[in-house]
């Protein structure tokens, strides 16, 4: 199927991509490198931030201020920030989901930004490493490039979910049900790519346990796979809020939406 993106959401893909481009190019020489890791500053989000996040985020932003456009911005590392003089776009952005693994050299890491505007929601994820972008229009669907449209996948048979899941000490046991049942548990350490894979139908679901949730991180993951045919919730099945409030401190559950509330019920949050 062709893609349905608006006009407004066709440009606000090109400026996205654009965005994606300077990122690559800002890391390139970082990933894999004890120099990426670097701390510069404690983060907004209060987790440190690095020299290849700061890298990565400074490359969003002069892109976004050379677009003539304006944005008010909350971002990972540098908080809320006010590009031009009235901003015609609210922007969550996570300029570097996976630092760790850029850090390491594990091939596994992305930028992830999430506009809004009244009716209008655009997200987009790019996978840096592997070059994949994804992105979504509401109520024009998902799409990737290469790859054209995005769904999520058909299987019901909750035996042979292939998720990807994340918990902390000492709560471990919360995944213990889920971990007896499905088929395969990944950990991959970037949210925002996780659930693009399962947008694209490559995973099932995408659980995330740990109480910490950024909205960062997930917004442009939300509508995504949303517009993929999949379902988002917190961890007791209440739909998510993308409000300004970075540091929700949610659990969360992407799926493909077809045994989603046994996925819920797996790991006590939803009704027995």
């Amino acid at each position: 199927m062709s893609e349905r993106l608006s006009p407004q959401g066709s440009d606000l893909k090109i400026l996205c991509d654009n965005a994606a481009k300077a990122v690559a190019a800002a890391v390139e020489d970082m990933a894999g490198t004890s120099a990426g890791g670097l701390m510069v500053k404690m983060g907004a989000d209060g987790t440190p931030t690095k020299q290849i996040d700061r890298a990565a985020e400074n490359a969003v932003l002069d892109t976004l201020r050379a677009s003539g456009l304006g944005f008010k911005v909350l971002s990972e590392e540098i908080g809320e920030v006010t590009i031009g003089e009235k901003p015609d776009y609210f922007l969550h952005l996570d300029p570097l989901d996976g630092t760790f693994n850029a850090i390491s050299g594990i091939p596994f890491y992305s930028v992830s930004i999430y506009l809004s505007r009244g009716d209008f929601h655009f997200g987009y994820i790019c996978d840096l490493a592997g070059g994949t972008s994804f992105y979504a229009e509401a109520g024009r669907g998902a799409y990737a490039r290469p790859g054209g449209s995005l769904h999520v996948s058909s299987n019901e048979d909750l035996p042979h979910f292939s998720i990807s899941a994340y918990t902390l000490r000492p709560h471990t046991g919360r995944i213990a049900a889920i971990g007896d049942t499905v088929r395969r548990i990944r950990t991959l350490g970037s949210t925002a790519l996780e659930m693009a894979l399962v947008a694209s139908g490559r995973l099932d679901a995408f659980i995330d346990l740990r109480g910490m949730m950024r909205v960062v991180d997930i917004a442009a993951g939300k509508i995504i796979l949303e517009e993929a045919g999949g379902v988002v919730t917190d961890g007791l099945g209440n739909a998510l809020q993308l409000d300004g409030n970075m540091w929700q401190k949610r659990d969360l559950i992407g799926s493909n939406g077809l045994r989603h509330a046994e996925l819920l019920r797996l790991i006590g949050g939803g009704q027995n």
